[in-house]
């Protein structure tokens, strides 16, 4: 018989957190290199809060981290939106930019909430 068991993330460390001004700012930067037409990677939106996170590569220390149950973000970058839409348009150069709507999942939806904690901090 197998066991299967559940073991959730204890602890998420950002170690560089950039607050865009706008989200067109944030449509921008995400779509700027992508082909003209084409189609940028998918942000993820939670709790009136768009944002992108980007990881480590695999190295045996972020893996034993992972295991541990620590997640390392290199960097996270977030600006308000306060309705959720599934795609963002940039009309420069026609790149849409999905959306994925992540309140259903609950460490997103943490992780929306302590971000939009530092817009208001700011």
């Amino acid at each position: 018989m197998v066991t299967i068991r559940y073991q959730p993330i204890k602890e998420i460390i950002i170690h560089e957190l950039v607050k865009v001004n706008s989200v067109e700012d944030f449509l921008n930067i995400k779509t700027g290199n992508v082909p003209l037409g084409g189609t940028g990677n998918p942000a993820r939106w939670a709790d009136g809060i768009l944002y992108e996170a980007s990881g480590y590569p695999p190295t045996p220390e972020v893996i034993k981290d992972q295991i541990e149950g620590i997640l390392h973000f290199a960097a996270v970058e977030y600006t308000e939106m306060k309705e959720y839409k599934p795609y963002l348009k940039n009309s420069t150069n026609n790149v849409l930019l999905p959306i994925i709507n992540m309140s259903h999942n609950e460490i997103t939806k943490e992780i929306g909430q302590w971000l939009k904690k530092q817009l208001i901090s700011e």
